[in-house]
């Protein structure tokens, strides 16, 4: 087993292209506890609270992606959807040992 916490986000299901759900997943790999887990993004926030040494924990939540009409509205009448999007990688911060950590997400294409 590795001493590292594995924080990953997979895309659970794309609705009509207005809606996709995204599950965010961690995993305490540090052979300790780990406290005060908070995830975010630009478009979420999770509090995971604490996590025992080999503890997994997730959340799916929906994330509501811009129309058409509504890009043109604040970017101009030149403004699309691309074909692909792409969610940055989610930031988590956490505390082991009285110490601060932050770690990223993988990125995530739709």
């Amino acid at each position: 087993m590795s001493d590292e916490v594995l924080f990953t986000q997979k895309l659970v299901s794309k609705d009509n292209d207005n809606k996709v759900t995204i599950e965010w997943m961690v995993e305490n790999n540090t052979r300790g506890l780990i406290e005060n887990a908070l995830a975010l993004s630009q478009c979420y926030t999770h509090d995971f609270g604490n996590f025992e040494d080999g503890e997994v924990k997730s959340i799916i939540f929906d994330v509501e992606l811009p129309s058409d009409e509504s890009l043109k509205m604040d970017f101009g009448d030149d403004a699309i959807i691309p074909d692909k999007i792409t969610f940055g990688g989610a930031s988590l911060t956490y505390r082991a040992n009285g110490v601060s950590f932050k770690t990223k997400s993988n990125t995530l294409e739709i």
